[in-house]
């Protein structure tokens, strides 16, 4: 009796654990990287980038010196690299770092590093450039600091910032004062004439015993706090570089020798730990998206192989609670990523700045926080044509593939009876051996759940390459598979690449009309053969989980400028299309619902 007890009790408690529980959403932006065509501006390493005023990128880099190079379409192409300050014999001119002030100024900084045999003439430094032409000519070499003249006890990293009322701070790695010891600090200059001057240095964080190191300041959106995120190995349990943050008030400014200690509640952990392993890792880099939100990245070893990787993840406007990560480069297993940063340009876009493989490389970000989809109907046929209109003039909305090298884009669109949703995929690869390790999955909760099992209000659609098409519905614990009436896909597949659309009838998941203005939540999920063909290696929404639909994105159905009166079809056209069996109805392309008002049709 007494082992029957224990039976019920593990059963009940085994139920409750797969019962469907709420949970707090995630509401941040995440990351979506169009990595299918980096740009590769120099041959490198440790490359930081800016927008500039006149809306130009400059971009530098350590190779034989520092050198710069300019774009003037927001990265697609670079002008010739100049070497603005080139090594002197024996010193190297090393991790530099770039900044234009309020009234156009540029200014480059750089950490001169003298090679072996070391001599008291050739002392490790800070050092910088300017220029007042918009990078046209540069100025003489200004001296900043100087440490000592051995590696041991040496400086590192400039990283520059301005505040509002001019004051434009230098913050580097500083040896120098621990020379009996392999400790190390952040160290703050200060110049009050727009980089002509500076003051003697002062310590801003240090850990008793550990290495403080690689300083990146950021004023944050509010104007009231400077965050300066660092690599901190003093952390108990790591055993690594951890990225984090101390931080102190504008108004305070580090006044009065003010530092963040081991022990200070103004040193923060950026990631937490036993969210993501592959937080270990030194070289954070911080900025500031428009939305006020903050974007940091690091470079780790853990992970997929051994090679360093860049991870980035997004944080709340306090610099604090960084998830939703993701890798924006394609490595593999083999290639290195050293040394990378991060830019925000235009209207909130997040470049990569990777040290990938000995070359200076970028790729494009674009911050979300939820995907939009238009009013209007589209010809679900596998193709895109200019009759299509998704919400991105090329229906690629959702750029996806630098974790798996299988480069995709998804949109969607809607009108009164459908959602619909367009996903171009390109193979990259061999084809599968397997047909069924190629496919697009689109999941949907018609009510924007924040449950952690999928509930009776939670789709899944998994489109294959040629348009057949599964469905499934939540049923408080999985998945289970459903005939789901109306429901309608196409696709075209080549050796090279797919497209396929979805049309999903309102009917079909339980609703009465389109949720303009209601909570709709979706997910999407790319299935690829791997390089061999034989597995199956999935690309996913960073921090979203196909069974937990409180982690999907929402979706927002864009209110039409127009209300339609009158709804008309086009004619059909020859194009296979299947139903939720996988049967093939009537060869017969789906027709496009057009809306008339007024004799003009409404797209």
């Amino acid at each position: 009796m007494k082992y029957r007890r224990l039976q019920l009790l593990s059963l009940f408690l085994l139920c409750q654990v797969l019962e469907a529980a709420t949970v707090a959403r995630y509401t941040g932006s995440r990351i979506y990287w169009d990595a299918r065509s980096p740009v590769t501006i120099f041959d490198g390493g440790y490359a930081r980038l800016i927008e500039l005023q006149d809306g130009r990128l400059l971009a530098c880099c350590e190779s034989g010196g520092i050198k710069v190079s300019f774009s003037s379409n927001k990265g697609s192409s670079w002008t010739s690299p100049v070497n603005i300050a080139p090594n002197p014999s024996g010193v190297p001119n090393c991790v530099p770092d770039l900044i234009q002030l309020k009234d156009g100024t540029i200014i480059v900084a750089y950490n001169p590093r003298p090679t072996s045999p070391y001599s008291p003439d050739r002392r490790f430094g800070i050092r910088l450039r300017r220029s007042t032409n918009n990078g046209k000519t540069w100025s003489q070499e200004i001296f900043v600091y100087d440490a000592d003249y051995t590696f041991e006890n040496g400086c590192w990293e400039p990283s520059l910032l301005e505040l509002p009322d001019g004051e434009l701070q230098l913050y580097f790695a500083d040896e120098s004062p621990y020379t009996t010891s392999n400790e190390q600090q952040i160290s703050l200059c200060r110049s009050f004439d727009g980089g002509l001057t500076w003051t003697a240095p002062q310590r801003i964080s240090f850990r008793n015993g550990y290495r403080d190191g690689m300083p990146v300041p950021v004023l944050l959106q509010d104007g009231k706090s400077i965050v300066v995120a660092i690599e901190d190995n003093g952390w108990s349990g790591i055993g690594d570089f951890l990225p984090t943050t101390v931080r102190t008030t504008l108004s305070n400014n580090w006044k009065n020798n003010f530092y963040v200690s081991g022990e200070s509640s103004q040193r923060n952990q950026s990631i937490n730990y036993n969210y993501c392993p592959m937080a270990k890792g030194g070289a954070p880099y911080l900025r500031v998206l428009p939305s006020g939100e903050t974007v940091m990245s690091h470079q780790s070893k853990h992970g997929d192989g051994d090679n360093h990787k860049m991870y980035v993840y997004v944080g709340n406007n306090q610099a604090k609670d960084f998830k939703a990560m993701s890798k924006p480069f394609q490595q593999g297993t083999t290639k290195e990523c050293l040394w990378n940063s991060l830019a925000v340009i235009d209207t909130g876009i997040v470049v990569a700045v990777g040290g990938l493989a000995g070359k200076v490389t970028i790729v494009k970000g674009y911050p979300m926080k939820q995907f939009q989809a238009p009013y209007a109907s589209q010809l679900v046929d596998g193709c895109l044509t200019a009759d299509d209109t998704y919400y991105h003039s090329s229906a690629k909305q959702v750029p996806m593939g630098s974790e798996t090298g299988v480069f995709s884009y998804t949109d969607f669109a809607y009108d009164r009876d459908m959602l619909y949703m367009t996903c171009l995929v390109y193979r990259g690869r061999a084809l599968a051996t397997d047909p069924c390790l190629d496919n697009v999955i689109l999941y949907l909760d018609n009510k924007g759940a924040s449950t952690n099992l999928p509930t009776s209000s939670a789709y899944r659609f998994v489109v294959m390459p040629d348009g057949k098409l599964t469905a499934s519905r939540g049923n408080g614990k999985d998945w289970a598979e459903q005939d789901l009436p109306g429901v309608y896909a196409a696709g075209i597949a080549t050796t090279t690449n797919y497209r396929i659309e979805v049309a999903v009838p309102w009917a079909a998941i339980g609703l009465s009309e389109a949720p303009v203005g209601s909570d709709l939540t979706v997910n999407i999920e790319i299935s690829s053969p791997s390089s061999d063909g034989v597995r199956q290696v999935v690309e996913r929404i960073p921090d979203a989980s196909p069974t937990m639909p409180y982690t999907w994105v929402p979706l927002k159905l864009i209110q039409p400028t127009s209300t339609p009166l009158q709804t008309t079809h086009a004619e059909p056209q020859t194009q296979a299309m299947y139903d939720m069996q996988g049967r093939l109805v009537n060869n017969t392309r789906m027709p496009r619902s057009i809306y008339v008002k007024k004799g003009k049709k409404i797209m």
